[in-house]
């Protein structure tokens, strides 16, 4: 039995028998091959063209593989980025549901939206004061429509998570939720 490589780059054991038809086959062609040359039913140059056809259909096969396994590669970050997302809007609507500040009152509360529009939230008159004062922020509340206001210490985790998810907040470095009015 010998050991030959297979065309996955492994190897494969063929048999003593096998071995010797492959051979006389491969002679057999030869032969042929040699003999419409002389016959001239072939050119030289078609005999060479047949000899690195092989050749281009392993590269252009091995081109082939290349690409998918980029596709598979760039199809496999992307499932992972949106698994990544989706694990993230979880811990802030978790973030949210247990913080939110339930206090609805008849302030109304202005803040921009992420696709730049004005909204707002109703809030208590303390409620505002929070959200003047930074001890309060206003939140995306991933899966529904409107914002949530939830206390300064849960805006900081939810910062932490995703800083595109707070709306308006007076916080501890710049201010978020405002720089952006002045422009539009």
């Amino acid at each position: 039995m010998l050991d030959e490589d297979d065309a996955h780059g492994g190897t494969v054991v063929v048999p003593q028998a096998r071995r010797q038809r492959i051979d006389r086959k491969l002679r057999s062609v030869q032969n042929l091959r040699d003999k419409l040359l002389k016959a001239g039913v072939v050119s030289a140059r078609q005999v060479e063209e047949a000899e690195k056809a092989p050749e281009r259909r392993a590269a252009e096969q091995r081109q082939v593989r290349e690409a998918f396994a980029e596709q598979d590669a760039e199809q496999a970050a992307r499932r992972a980025e949106a698994k990544m997302q989706s694990e993230r809007a979880h811990r802030i609507k978790a973030l949210v549901e247990a913080h939110r500040v339930r206090d609805p009152g008849e302030a109304k509360f202005h803040y921009l939206r992420r696709n730049g529009k004005i909204a707002r939230v109703d809030v208590s008159p303390a409620t505002a004061k929070l959200l003047e004062s930074g001890a309060a922020a206003v939140v995306d509340d991933p899966g529904q429509p409107e914002c949530a206001v939830v206390p300064g210490a849960a805006a900081q985790r939810i910062h932490a998570l995703d800083p595109k998810a707070i709306r308006f907040w007076s916080g501890p470095e710049k201010p978020i939720g405002f720089e952006d009015a002045g422009d539009a």
